[in-house]
């Protein structure tokens, strides 16, 4: 996976050289001969052909029945390539099971969750049954029981877990996607690496024992540099990498609306360039502890203290544990720098000992700079890629 350049090309071309056998079928591609002036190709076989021979997921069709499996192949392909290659594999399957599954993907990647839930109730398969409990997730529906049941049925698929998993995260509870963590790290050293580094424990050893296992290459390396900051970064385009880089290097980050950690960074670097933050972008995505506690700070620097305590309060209850470290104030904003780029708390830094609320360290210490250092979730987001972000949150 680390070296798929050749892979992906051969793809391309088998993919090409069936649409060409099929629209031959069809009387829409004639054979050339070698005597024959060049013909002019419909536009709707040319578009065709263009879209075959440009898909760039590199995926293989009898494992890429889920949004996480596609993801554990591929995970640098943009949501509109996976798309892309699975209306191909739609075209191409004999196999009706995986044919529906297919139509319910394209459909729940592109936010049709009604049609989606509708064509994954088609299947039995027991990706097309997690699909079907994650649809009804995304659009808002309670699934836990179901998701229970689920379990029970399939008592040693990783599916029921990861639905699980998704439940606590869409809700926001960092303490059960904590515990679920715990569950898949004793199955999967990616899994392993991904807890350690929401923990904070990380190490070199458990970023090669995740490289080895040959799923999610380009986030696991994304990972390393967190844990270790002189890797190499990832060289793939993707908008939660692209996100990331910038943020690991402190540069100014391009980021659509349903990204939160894009949205956040972006709204600290303007509040504190002086210019006013887009607060309803903010509010749109404030279930999301990171956005919480950035309107916080920024109701606190505006002298909206009644709102900023409300803000404070709901990520303090929503993350339970954090700690709270001090700085002398430079930036001239109270807590934003910390949202800006990736800071590495190191013994410049004060911590504050006594467990005390936000709005009381702020009350305390008021010519200090203050950062919050909790258990984020953003790096189990990060699993579940665009797939996740671009669909609940738009």
């Amino acid at each position: 996976m680390w070296d798929n350049e050749n892979d992906k090309l051969e793809n391309i071309m088998r993919l090409k050289q069936e649409l060409e056998k099929d629209l031959k079928k069809k009387g829409l591609l004639k054979e050339k001969k070698t005597d024959q002036k060049q013909q002019t190709i419909d536009e709707t076989t040319m578009k065709r052909l263009k879209e075959a021979v440009t898909v760039s997921a590199h995926i293989v069709e009898e494992r890429s029945l889920t949004p996480y499996d596609i993801n554990a192949q591929d995970y640098d392909a943009g949501l509109d390539d996976v798309i892309k290659t699975l209306r191909v594999f739609f075209t191409r399957t004999d196999n009706l099971q995986r044919k529906t599954v297919f139509d319910g993907l394209i459909k729940l990647l592109s936010g049709d969750l009604r049609g989606a839930v509708n064509t994954f109730s088609q299947s039995n398969l027991i990706e097309a049954r997690y699909n079907l409990l994650l649809a009804k997730l995304y659009n808002g529906e309670d699934v836990s029981q179901e998701s229970a049941k689920f379990l029970k049925d399939n008592p040693d698929s990783i599916y029921p877990i990861l639905l699980l998993l998704q439940n606590e995260l869409h809700k926001g509870r960092l303490d059960g996607v904590e515990k679920i963590l715990q569950v898949l790290a004793k199955k999967s050293r990616f899994w392993e690496l991904v807890y350690a580094v929401f923990s904070g424990t990380a190490n070199e050893d458990q970023i090669n024992n995740a490289i080895r296992e040959r799923i999610f290459a380009s986030l696991v390396v994304l990972l390393s540099v967190y844990v270790d900051p002189t890797r190499e970064y990832p060289i793939q385009s993707h908008t939660c990498l692209n996100v990331h880089k910038a943020l690991l290097r402190g540069e100014t980050i391009q980021a659509p609306n349903w990204c939160p950690v894009g949205v956040v960074a972006t709204e600290a670097r303007r509040y504190l360039s002086g210019y006013r933050p887009e607060l309803d972008r903010l509010r749109r995505l404030e279930k999301y502890p990171e956005a919480r506690l950035l309107l916080g700070f920024i109701y606190y620097n505006e002298g909206s203290k009644a709102i900023a305590k409300d803000y404070f309060e709901r990520f303090e209850n929503q993350v339970q544990s954090f700690d709270v470290y001090l700085k002398p104030l430079k930036a001239g904003k109270i807590g934003i720098e910390q949202f800006t780029k990736v800071v590495r708390i190191d013994s410049s830094f004060e911590k504050v000992a006594e467990k005390s609320s936000i709005i009381q360290v702020l009350e305390s210490n008021p010519q200090k700079d203050i950062y919050v250092v909790y258990k984020n979730l953003e790096f189990v987001r990060l699993v579940f890629s665009e797939e996740y972000c671009a669909v609940v949150n738009k």
